[in-house]
């Protein structure tokens, strides 16, 4: 093996004869040792509250498939085991706090590795969604193992980004299902507001070239094709005073410029965390082919940290539109004939979805408490060595917070909008019923 060679040179290599971070002027001649002093130091999280072992199995399978590129310096049998544990649904108990995503996520992924190696194996683990044995009983019952780490082979594991990275992954997904949802919430408020087609008219694109404007105007028009709530494309003659405006309030009529930059930023942000995710970002990488050793940083995950900062306020944003929406809709002067709240029966004793709106008021202000960028709380740790640390981890997991609360807003959305629908299709069968009852009566003519 090549870094076991490059290390009987008396050759530096972090992690392996030397240790830890600022620490790293300590030389070490024990590498097994020394690997699992950095498991043992690692593991002093709070375990009050834990992550989902859902995001923690991902991360595990993130954390494989970096290690599988060969640029880690580890045994085919760590990644062995890292898949052998996923395949048999066996999942370490991991902190949810703990991690500055600087030189990696540390103290998460440390607790990957001790059920790997079996310092924690008298600990309860996940397996098959429960926690009432420990990590040596379920090894047992699979016929698994525990590894002795050799030399890098615990650091390879720890020293990474894979935890906000996955979860990052999950966010992203998330997002670009809620934004096609908000297409769908969109179309269905200009249906409701009898919106104009002509503020997704093709010629908006063609002077706005951004992407964003594209997609969102396709998927409108499409939503909207052969609506009969819409109104057309028709030219207002200025003596008619009841035409009401003559153009949508702002809502409706620049929602494909402001979704734009939010399905762009989602877009990047998708491609910055498959790189993420295939990458190799632990230190050092060992490149075996031409014998080298090179100390970096890719554990330094600010990309992923940007990303999700940047995802944080698209989600704020969609959350503003989708309330400035459903707020038109809610207050019966500005939506030509619905009635207060979109009550169902007598408006004087039922206030339908008062309280809804109320609720929708909250849901958005927690987002906006949310979305102040977590790339600004940097702090200096670890002996000034982690001076500048991502923070990539929090900020994802503040935005899975705002996506939560995004997914209320639009499911509270769509309920309004549903019963919005159902009073205009009331309210335009009622009208057709009354013109063919009125066309068939006859009144008596008087003569003078």
């Amino acid at each position: 093996m090549f870094l076991e060679k490059y290390t009987k040179l008396n050759k530096f290599v972090y992690g392996v004869n030397s240790g830890y971070g600022g620490s790293a002027d300590v030389r070490n001649t024990d590498a097994i040792e020394n690997q699992k002093s950095l498991i043992l130091f690692l593991n002093c999280g709070i375990s009050n509250r834990v992550m989902n072992p859902g995001l923690v199995r991902a991360s595990m399978l993130v954390r494989a498939n970096s290690l599988s590129n060969a640029r880690s310096g580890v045994r085919p049998e760590v990644v062995q085991l890292l898949c052998d544990m996923i395949n048999n649904n066996i999942v370490p108990v991991v902190p949810l706090r703990g991690s500055i995503s600087a030189s990696g996520d540390l103290m998460p992924l440390s607790y990957i590795a001790a059920c790997m190696s079996g310092m924690k194996a008298d600990s309860p683990v996940y397996f098959n969604g429960s926690t009432s044995a420990s990590a040596k009983t379920v090894f047992d019952r699979c016929n698994l193992s525990f590894i002795t780490f050799m030399a890098k082979e615990a650091l390879a594991v720890i020293n990474s980004s894979s935890c906000a990275a996955t979860l990052a992954a999950v966010n992203l997904f998330d997002f670009g299902s809620l934004i096609l949802l908000s297409e769908l919430v969109s179309a269905m408020s200009v249906e409701v507001l009898h919106g104009r087609m002509e503020s997704f008219h093709p010629i908006v694109h063609e002077n706005l070239q951004h992407f964003g404007v594209k997609e969102f105007l396709e998927a409108i028009n499409k939503l909207l094709r052969g609506s009969q709530f819409v109104r057309s494309n028709k030219i207002y003659d200025i003596s008619n005073t009841n035409c009401g405006l003559a153009q949508d309030r702002y809502p409706l009529r620049t929602s494909p410029q402001w979704f734009s930059p939010l399905i762009e930023t989602l877009s990047e942000s998708i491609r910055k965390i498959n790189v993420e995710i295939n990458s190799t970002n632990d230190n050092p990488i060992i490149d075996h082919i031409n014998e080298k050793v090179i100390h970096c940083g890719n554990f330094q995950v600010s990309n992923t940290a940007v990303a999700m900062d940047q995802t944080r306020q698209s989600v704020q944003m969609c959350a503003k539109m989708i309330f400035a929406q459903l707020s038109e809709i809610l207050n019966f002067h500005m939506t030509d004939g619905l009635t207060p709240n979109l009550s169902g029966c007598d408006y004087t004793n039922d206030f339908g979805f008062k309280g809804v709106d109320i609720a929708l008021a909250s849901y958005v202000s927690e987002i906006q408490t949310l979305n102040s960028p977590v790339t600004n709380q940097v702090l200096s740790a670890e002996m000034h060595n982690q001076a500048i640390n991502s923070l990539a981890l929090i900020s994802s997991r503040m935005t899975a917070e705002s996506i939560e609360l995004l997914k209320m807003i639009l499911s509270s959305s769509i309920i309004c909008l549903c019963q919005a629908l159902d009073l205009r299709w009331l309210q335009k069968k009622v009208n057709e019923s009354l013109k063919i009852s009125l066309s068939r009566m006859s009144f008596p003519v008087s003569k003078s």
